[in-house]
């Protein structure tokens, strides 16, 4: 068999054939069980897919279901990013092309303000080194040479940089899929090498655009008399700086927003008690009952039920016929089933009616029915209880539901509704049954002491019922946060990318900080010596600094609200964007700014006025 990758949406441990199982000859032929399976179908070379096709089919299925439902199809090639259906149980790696636009995008603004900061480092170095260029001016270099030179010295230091960045690339993989919680692999590929040597020459020629152009305009005379344009300078510097601070105030909002909707996603009240609880697979279908009652011999196991899994994720979902006054119309819900003790278990509330029984002579009669009905054409009445939430009633639209029929249903009960998906979906349709042979999980409720020794009785229990299959169990808190693995994923890179902005603005402003400083020193001195005081010249020279940040933070603040907006609609319950998210991050930018230029503006102004006056 050929070998399924691993992030592939299509994941089993095993491959049955349909043959070989009788629940699945059965329900295959019945329109309705969608949620078994996915459909694929190998289409011609160039076939088109209109949209009379996808009519004559869903009026083909309709004639035999009484269901309105219209097909949907789904490019292979886009199931892992361009889904255009919920993803359910038997789809994985399922994502989203949003967050590789957001993680392209984060990559660019680093690259930018690195960019940036190239050119003004090199601008404020090239500055000291002004004699020079001078220098080669009047031994007749031409500006297209001193030009060149500034590139070449550009693409000398990116290339140096992009080798060094490969090596950290292979050298930190490993801790970054750790942060990410994702497998990747590095492979040099030609096309890969080829996209970096591209990447490189861009970056260098737009780190090396002003430093170049702008010194090779300077006339060899008012160099040599020491003619500072350094208010031109400082207006482009002062430009630079504010993108830059823009941008970390931006990651650092856009992070904190992050963390706050995963927070308020992991600490919402589901409607269902899920403390504690604990998540044992068992497959143990008809002999639930008596694992059950064992397992509540022990005082620290609070109480026991059983289900299809966890009501985490409730993927399932079936299309159900309604009949109103003649009128038919179809209805898709999620399906669930569950065992008697299911609602005590996690405190569903009952809203009307009573929760459902379960009776394994019933159930199996019915099931003759059914299977009579289909093979012999009969019409003999075949009765399911199902419960419902308040979703599924209005959905419904029964004034009085208990009592109504559904298919081969009738509705005997209804309860709150409770979260039985992840927050990114609002609470839908949701149908509770009771089919003993999709009974394959237990929920646990346990004490919160004496822990490992309720895990070892429980083991100890499923051993004695499962001796052929390995014990495993998980808390429901942890199956439900691997719900938000995306989001996890996403709050993890972008906490680093705002680390690294800051970092880089902090470093950009400590080299600009540095440039203004030296070409103020004499300035400096004559402020000292003529009474200024310490605090007074660290105020002076802090002053265009504080006035940069906040106009940066004014920028950034628009935007990153935006964003976050955007963002925030991929969920059907979301976390207020409070104010204190954006002063959080132009405090965190001015403290950052304000203590790297403080340090330097310190030095200068305790410096002896004698050693500043005589610096030029």
């Amino acid at each position: 068999m050929v070998r399924i990758p691993e992030n592939s949406h299509i994941s089993f441990d095993y491959i049955i054939s349909e043959n070989y199982s009788n629940g699945y000859r059965n329900s295959k032929k019945l329109w309705t069980n969608s949620y078994w399976v996915r459909t694929y179908i190998k289409l011609a070379e160039n076939a088109n897919i209109e949209e009379s096709f996808l009519s004559r089919v869903s009026n083909h299925i309709g004639r035999y279901t009484n269901k309105t439902d219209k097909l949907i199809f789904q490019p292979l090639a886009d199931i892992h990013l361009h889904s255009d259906y919920t993803p359910g149980l038997i789809d994985k790696n399922i994502s989203s092309s949003k967050y590789v636009w957001i993680f392209t995008g984060l990559s660019l603004l680093i690259l930018w303000m690195v960019i940036l900061n190239f050119s003004i480092l090199t601008t404020a170095i090239s500055s000291e080194q002004a004699i020079q260029i001078g220098i080669q001016k009047i031994n007749g270099a031409k500006r297209k040479h001193l030009i060149f030179q500034f590139i070449g010295n550009s693409l000398l230091q990116t290339f140096a940089a992009a080798f060094l960045a490969l090596l950290l690339c292979w050298l930190l993989l490993p801790w970054f899929i750790n942060i990410i919680g994702q497998n990747l692999s590095f492979h040099l590929s030609g096309k890969l090498i080829l996209n970096l040597i591209v990447i490189t020459v861009i970056t260098a020629l737009l780190a090396s655009i002003y430093p170049s152009f702008y010194f090779s305009k300077l006339q060899p005379i008012s160099i040599f008399q020491k003619r500072k344009s350094s208010s031109s300078k400082m207006s482009f510097f002062s430009f630079l700086i504010i993108i830059q601070f823009a941008i970390a105030i931006f990651s650092l909002a856009i992070s904190a927003g992050i963390i706050k909707q995963l927070n308020y996603m992991q600490s919402k009240e589901l409607g269902i008690n899920h403390q504690n609880m604990i998540i044992v697979p068992t497959g143990l279908w008809y002999d639930s009952s008596a694992f059950k009652n064992e397992l509540l011999q022990n005082p620290n196991i609070i109480s026991v039920s059983a289900s299809s899994y966890a009501p985490v994720n409730c993927g399932w979902e079936t299309t159900y016929a309604l009949n109103h006054q003649g009128l038919l119309d179809s209805v898709k819900a999620s399906v669930f089933c569950v065992d008697q003790d299911f609602a005590n278990n996690y405190g569903l509330e009952l809203v009307q009616g009573k929760f459902l029984q379960m009776n394994y002579d019933d159930y199996w009669e019915e099931m003759r029915k059914s299977a009579k009905n289909e093979k012999n054409l009969t019409n003999e009445s075949v009765i399911f209880p199902i419960v419902i939430n308040q979703t599924a009633e209005k959905l419904f639209g029964f004034s009085d539901p208990i009592g109504q029929r559904i298919d081969d249903n009738i509705i005997v009960g209804v309860v709150k509704d409770f979260h039985f998906k992840p927050l990114h979906y609002p609470i839908g349709p949701l149908v509770l049954t009771n089919s003993p042979e999709n009974i394959m999980t237990m929920n646990i409720n346990i004490q919160a002491n004496n822990f490992k020794e309720t895990i070892l009785f429980i083991k100890k229990i499923y051993q004695k019922h499962r001796d052929q299959r390995d014990f495993s169990y998980q808390f429901f808190d942890d199956i439900l946060n691997r719900e938000y693995q995306q989001e996890i994923r996403l709050k993890n890179i972008t906490s680093l990318f705002s680390a690294l902005t800051v970092l880089i603005a902090l470093l950009g402003i400590f080299g600009i900080s540095w440039f203004s400083i030296c070409q103020r020193v004499k300035e400096i001195g004559i402020r000292k010596v003529n009474g200024a005081k310490t605090y007074e010249v660290i105020a002076m020279l802090n002053k265009d600094f504080l006035k940069w940040v906040a106009i940066a933070f004014v920028i950034a603040c628009p935007i990153a609200w935006y964003a976050m907006h955007k963002w925030l609609e991929n969920f059907a319950y979301k976390t207020e964007l409070s104010w204190w998210i954006f002063a959080l991050a132009g405090i965190i930018a001015m403290g950052i700014a304000m203590l790297t230029v403080s340090f330097q503006s310190w030095r200068a102004a305790t410096r002896n006025p004698v050693e500043s006056l005589r610096y030029e």
